[in-house]
């Protein structure tokens, strides 16, 4: 049988890229919320989660502008 991922499954982080990773480090305070942030939907993603999008650029550069964009209160 094939590996699934299931509901307990641990997301895989190594994709997020270390300056990424900071980001949200900083803007959540803890390694613990940083990792919710980025395994949950997102609406302002079209509720996609960001982990999936940080494997491309043009994905990580969206991650980053949210992240931003709640570092400055702006919650879309």
């Amino acid at each position: 049988m094939g590996s699934r991922l299931t509901p307990d499954a641990e997301p895989d982080f190594s994709a997020v890229p270390q300056a990424l990773m900071a980001h949200a480090l900083d803007t959540f305070g803890t390694a613990a919320k940083a990792r919710s942030w980025l395994a949950a939907p997102n609406r302002a993603l079209d509720h996609r989660r960001p982990l999936e999008l940080v494997r491309t650029c043009n994905g990580a550069q969206r991650v980053e502008e949210i992240l931003t964009r709640i570092d400055y209160g702006i919650f879309s």
